[in-house]
């Protein structure tokens, strides 16, 4: 009676444990590909704008929600300093611009100027000597002067030219240009100067900040006159090609879609369609349950696979908002 009562009992649990066996089956059957689609969410990738330099907030231009077009103003930080750091940068530039061009000129035209007359006047007295000793020549031929007053007039002529060479040849010198090493010097100083004043000028672009792309206005972290460090989130933006559609696919359908293929999905209740491209399918199962790998357990895999957003639908869908994907041309790879 016993061994009878020990046979009932293990029929009756081979019975249950085979209806547990076929209603897993079922489901799991039944997941392939709900008839309405796969469920997914809109997903957005942030583009956090934060400043380079850190600094106080005087003006925060845009708002939550808004949409903003490339170049458009987004926040300024104070640039008092800044900008005082940029002219002092422009007069120093032209400052060592200015020694360049004194060295290479050479002497103040003034002197220049003073040198000309100076030589003007030698060759004058020059002229003079000149006949003066030409004169005493004939004379002391003549025995009329003496020796002492011919020598002397002969050595004042030649005393004239030698000051007039010399003066002429001080003009060439104060006409050259430094020597080569100053110019060198003269020409490094130049370029420092010029480095110093283009990193003053991007620090201070780096105060006005602007979009560098057409985005929507996810949220203002700070507000004005608070003081944002180096690195700090300012502004949150959602380009439109930066939104995504992320939804779970069983592993049989998994197999028959491919980066580049089209889906269509929309928000539940909603009668309009939006379009998207696969551009991701993830490499390891969402979901793996506690069982080896076979055949009948394969179709228990979910795997996430991420679809871009046409940047014409991006403006009629939010992040996060839960949405019912369908295939279009699965498996045909087209754009």
């Amino acid at each position: 009676m016993k061994r009878t009562f020990k046979i009932a009992q293990l029929w009756t649990t081979e019975l249950l444990l085979a209806g547990v066996a076929v209603a897993v089956m079922l489901t799991v059957t039944g997941c392939s590909r709900p008839p309405e689609g796969f469920q997914g969410y809109v997903e957005a990738d942030m583009v956090y704008i934060s400043p380079v330099l850190g600094g106080r907030l005087e003006k925060i231009y845009i708002n939550r929600g808004d949409f903003v077009k490339k170049g458009a103003k987004l926040f300024d930080l104070d640039s008092i300093e800044y900008a005082a750091a940029v002219a002092e940068a422009e007069a120093n530039l032209r400052k060592v611009k200015s020694d360049l061009n004194d060295l290479l000129k050479g002497a103040r035209p003034e002197e220049i100027e003073a040198m000309k007359d100076r030589i003007s006047k030698l060759e004058a007295i020059c002229k003079l000597a000149k006949i003066v000793h030409d004169r005493n020549i004939l004379l002391f031929e003549k025995n009329i002067i003496a020796t002492k007053d011919y020598d002397t007039s002969m050595w004042l002529q030649i005393q004239n030219q030698w000051d007039l060479a010399e003066s002429k040849h001080n003009l060439i010198i104060a006409q050259l240009p430094a020597r080569q090493d100053r110019v060198i010097s003269a020409q490094e100083a130049i370029k420092a100067a010029e480095n110093t004043l283009a990193g003053a000028k991007w620090r201070l672009e780096q105060r006005f900040v602007s979009a560098n792309q057409d985005a929507f206005v996810f949220d203002t972290v700070m507000h004005n006159g608070e003081y944002a460090a180096a690195g700090t989130t300012v502004i949150m933006l959602i380009p439109p090609e930066n939104m995504k559609v992320r939804f779970f696919v069983p592993y049989p359908d998994m197999q028959k879609i491919h980066p580049g293929d089209k889906i269509e999905f929309y928000p539940d209740g909603s009668v309009e369609r939006y379009q998207a491209k696969v551009a991701n399918i993830c490499l390891k199962p969402e979901y793996t349950p506690p069982v080896i790998y076979s055949r009948d357990s394969n179709s228990k895999l979910v795997f996430m696979i991420e679809a871009d957003v046409d940047p014409q639908c991006a403006f009629k869908v939010n992040a996060g908002m839960p949405v019912t994907v369908k295939l279009l041309n699965a498996g045909k790879n087209e754009l």
